[in-house]
């Protein structure tokens, strides 16, 4: 509990120094708590010592004193992934103008985290693996996932829980599976999961944005050897 609000503090030092104004309501909404939630964060933010005006009247609202800085940036190691994952998609463009900073935001990004996160960094980053872009017959069937499904994938992955789910197969024949999701698989702009099918006691790929619901389990599972799902990888990445 400490730990999430600690984040949400974070958060919401980085609204207020991103917007013009906010307002209590804007903040709750934004970060799904209640506005007296936000009002008691507000207050331990102040008491901290940052200095947060509040503008009356129409108009108005909340926003940090010009003169503050946001200081150090704080991730977690998920979020650090994240960035990772996307500096290793540009380094996949080998765009020139996008190279020249990329080597020094990694050491920058890798130096904020203790051994421990290192460690664990290291290896959500070798099970993420980036391909070339899809075809264009991939392409046309392409559709958005939802978020609330984006969210469930996202936290199976990161903690190593199995995964509910209503996948939609290439003929359309929507069935309930449980899965293991080892690894993922990016083939722009859609994502794969290299997955133990419970269902058919196999290793499977699942194209992410042909997930219709998703459900993080309390099921645990171990990380497998590497090389089966990679032996699937390449074989999807030549049908494709």
């Amino acid at each position: 509990m400490a730990l999430e609000r600690l984040r949400r503090l974070e958060e919401i030092k980085g609204l207020l120094r991103a917007r013009e104004f906010s307002t209590a309501e804007d903040l709750a909404t934004t970060l799904g708590v209640s506005i007296r939630t936000i009002h008691r964060d507000l207050c331990i933010l102040r008491d901290s010592g940052v200095p947060i005006d509040t503008d009356r009247g129409r108009g108005g609202g909340l926003r940090l004193h010009r003169s503050w800085s946001l200081g150090r940036l704080q991730l977690s190691p998920e979020e650090a992934i994240d960035l990772l994952v996307c500096l290793a998609m540009a380094q996949q463009m080998n765009s020139s103008l996008l190279l020249r900073q990329l080597a020094s935001v990694e050491r920058k990004i890798s130096a904020a985290f203790s051994d421990a996160h290192h460690g664990k960094i290291r290896a959500l980053r070798k099970r993420i693996l980036i391909g070339r872009p899809a075809s264009p017959t991939v392409l046309s069937t392409f559709s958005a996932v939802p978020q609330q499904s984006l969210s469930e994938v996202n936290q199976a992955f990161f903690d190593q829980k199995c995964l509910e789910l209503q996948y939609k197969d290439n003929s359309g024949q929507v069935t309930l599976r449980t899965v293991e999701p080892q690894f993922l698989y990016f083939n722009s702009p859609i994502w794969y999961l290299l997955a133990w099918d419970h269902l058919r006691s196999a290793i499977r790929y699942f194209r992410i944005d042909r997930i219709k619901s998703a459900r993080c389990s309390t099921q645990d599972f171990r990380l497998a050897d590497p090389q089966p799902y990679l032996a699937v990888a390449e074989a999807v990445i030549k049908s494709l």
